[in-house]
């Protein structure tokens, strides 16, 4: 399994930024599947070059804005035929 498909994976339990996603990967995959921000952005932003997921940036007073993704139908599918697989 790679870090899109767990990305993925995540985002069937609702929208979540690269921040978030890091925070999830060290609560409950870090002792066997580590990862860092260097991974997960880049699976980010192919999932949503492929239609996997769609990227929504959200303003921040002060700050960058962040970058709130959520799965889309087609990833669903996709997500889907990988566990079948």
């Amino acid at each position: 399994m790679d870090v899109k498909t767990v990305c993925l994976g995540l985002l069937t339990f609702g929208e979540a930024s690269g921040y978030d996603l890091k925070k999830h990967f060290e609560a409950g995959f870090d002792h066997f599947f580590s990862t860092g921000f260097g991974s997960i952005y880049p699976a980010l932003a192919a999932l949503a070059a492929e239609g996997h997921a769609r990227c929504t940036s959200v303003p921040q007073a002060g700050r960058p804005d962040r970058k709130v993704y959520r799965i889309t139908p087609a990833g669903r599918t996709a997500l889907a035929d990988y566990l079948r697989t």
